[in-house]
């Protein structure tokens, strides 16, 4: 009898100790970090859109560069815009932790654009990856849902990264108002 009072104590306290876990896993993101980086065929590297790379942090903080002189650009994607891209992420990295990849032919020669997702697990997923292998593009999960990650990851880059990128520090590129830094 008493090993039965026992267990049925054990048991119980059991619970609330997994409920806390559960409830402290759900409070972390699935993610860390997103990045693009890409480079253009017969462009200048300053106006290449992604060439010096682009990361959105899990919180909204982004950083374009740094550039080989030491400058970037340091801000914050509006809270709207980090849902959108934290729903994309979450639909690529469901499937991306089974590292299934999947290419088609479609690459273009001389253009590299590859988008890389740093997942709380430790782990880091090419979600999309367009001339990593010549003349295909490859990617995680559906296609689908790698292209629309894409698309809108492109259309923030587009919005926050400087054309032509301020490698001369005293002058911003298209993202003025937001801080440029010289690596330290």
């Amino acid at each position: 009898m008493t090993a039965f009072w026992l267990i049925g104590i054990l048991a119980a306290l059991g619970k609330p100790l997994a409920l806390r876990e559960e409830a402290s896993d759900a409070a972390l993101p699935v993610w860390l970090e997103i990045s693009e980086r890409t480079t253009c065929e017969a462009m200048q590297d300053d106006y290449c859109l992604g060439r010096y790379g682009f990361t959105i942090k899990h919180d909204g903080r982004f950083l374009a560069g740094p550039s080989p002189q030491g400058s970037k650009v340091e801000g914050q994607v509006k809270s709207s815009e980090l849902k959108r891209l934290a729903e994309l992420v979450i639909q690529v990295s469901a499937r991306a932790t089974n590292g299934e990849r999947i290419c088609d032919p479609g690459g273009v020669p001389g253009i590299k654009d590859q988008v890389e997702v740093a997942l709380t697990a430790g782990q880091v997923v090419r979600a999309y990856d367009l001339g990593g292998s010549v003349g295909k593009i490859c990617y995680v999960g559906s296609w689908d849902n790698a292209r629309r990650l894409h698309q809108y990851l492109r259309s923030l880059m587009t919005q926050y990264y400087p054309i032509p990128f301020p490698n001369d520090r005293g002058k911003p590129g298209r993202a003025s108002g937001r801080s440029i830094k010289p690596s330290s």
